[in-house]
């Protein structure tokens, strides 16, 4: 009889099924998922089964990675977790939210925290457990903030790059991350500021072999400017750089190739007639989605956003004149917004759509830890102004996609002042 497996619980839910894939990646290329029993718990967030995890024993690990807003439902559930655990289990937890501030992750009864880059952080994790040198007790923090190249852990450790999300025990292939980092530094966003690095074309043939040897026809790409992808400065893409990747897939047979929308957005400034018209040839998305963020000049200045409101007018222009349809993103109840600047939003888009084909898609502000509007509390809509945009989904112009943002940041300020009115004191 064998000796029996460690079992590894990885939790997926909807907020974080592009993350989980990839991780997997990383210990099956180097062969550290055979010395485990991997599990999947696959459920809404709140939603995990004992049918789905069985009776707990001593030395099960779960694996989380989440972001800010499903932090009150991941702390519901590890404690749950922990109540239904008559043995000690290990609880690890990474991502955005962990990242920024390690130390909630801790409160939340995490004795595992990844900071940064999963490539190294979870390679030696599991070569940790591997050895026996993990065992349920005060937290652990394996920092990877160091983004690519060899950081000398063991065993080797390789390039972001070397990994793709692409595993065995999942059927599930996301969208490829071809940017890593952003030039900007939005004040809402906590993934800019550091200079990108960009997938190699060696790294993006080995993904799209996968998703063709799985008989997949559509292929989809991450990066938080598409424009810019392969630019040494802002607003300097390198458009040849992103045709050969285009031309990868097309060489590939891929029937859908899309490029320039989520989660491929594009910024407005980065705009111009020549690189859309070549775009046009390669992608099968007929709708380009822009960053535009605030219809006003002056919050996109106090945002950081690094554009201007016309820039967002000859970015659905050139779009419409080259064959593509635009969607375009808004954040509203931004810090600082005030009932000008939504009445401003509100003619401008009414305004565009009169000219041009135009979409929009309205998010509500949520402050992100490790942004720097991490602690600032949004500038919530009254009942006339959440009215009027209501409205405009009734009418076809825009996404309600607002209402699900505003119903969450609200559930997350009722938890943190009940479970952390320390923290919650600190939002202004």
């Amino acid at each position: 009889m064998g000796i029996k497996k460690r079992r590894i619980f990885f939790r997926i839910f909807p907020g974080n099924r592009l993350t989980m894939p990839l991780l997997l990646n990383v210990w099956e290329q180097n062969g550290l998922d055979r010395g485990f029993d991997i599990r999947l718990a696959d459920a809404p967030l709140g939603r995990l089964s004992p049918r789905q995890t069985g009776t707990l024993e001593a030395g099960d690990v779960f694996l989380y990675s989440f972001m800010t807003p499903h932090l009150p439902g991941v702390a519901a559930e590890i404690g749950r977790l922990r109540a239904a655990a008559s043995k000690p289990i290990l609880l690890a937890a990474g991502g955005p939210h962990v990242s920024a501030e390690p130390e909630w992750a801790a409160a939340c009864g995490f004795n595992v925290i990844f900071r940064g880059a999963g490539e190294s952080t979870f390679l030696r994790f599991g070569s940790d457990l591997l050895a026996g040198n993990m065992a349920a007790g005060s937290p652990v923090i394996y920092d990877g903030r160091i983004l690519g190249g060899n950081d000398g852990s063991s065993p080797k450790a390789r390039s972001w790059e070397n990994y793709i999300p692409v595993s065995a025990y999942l059927k599930t292939v996301p969208p490829l991350e071809i940017t890593r980092g952003c030039f900007w530094r939005c004040r809402y966003c906590l993934t800019g500021g550091e200079k990108p690095l960009y997938r190699g074309l060696d790294s993006i043939a080995a993904y799209l072999a996968e998703l063709r040897r799985r008989g997949m026809q559509r292929v989809g790409f991450i990066s938080p400017s598409a424009l810019e992808y392969g630019a040494v400065t802002c607003r300097q893409g390198d458009m040849g750089r992103i045709q050969s990747v285009l031309e990868l897939c097309r060489e590939a047979g891929f029937r859908f190739i899309e490029y320039g929308i989520f989660p491929s957005e594009v910024r407005p400034d980065t705009v111009t007639e020549a690189d859309l018209s070549r775009l046009r040839r390669f992608v099968s998305n007929r709708r380009l989605t822009f960053g535009a963020q605030s219809a006003s000049n002056g919050r996109l200045a106090a945002i950081g956003r690094g554009h201007r409101v016309d820039d967002i007018v000859n970015a659905v222009r050139t779009a419409n004149e080259a064959g593509f349809a635009a969607n375009l993103d808004f954040i509203i109840a931004l810090p600082g917004e005030t009932a000008d600047d939504r009445r401003e939003l509100l003619g401008f888009m009414k305004a565009l759509r009169q000219e041009f084909r135009v979409y929009f898609q309205l998010h509500h502000f949520f402050p992100l830890a490790g942004s720097p509007f991490a602690r600032r509390l949004p500038s919530y809509l009254n009942a006339a102004e959440r009215r009027a945009f209501s409205d405009l989904k009734k009418n076809g112009l825009a996404s309600d996609w607002w209402r699900e943002g505003e119903k969450s940041v609200q559930g997350y300020f009722r938890w943190l002042e009940k479970k952390f009115p320390e923290v919650f004191s600190e939002f202004y």
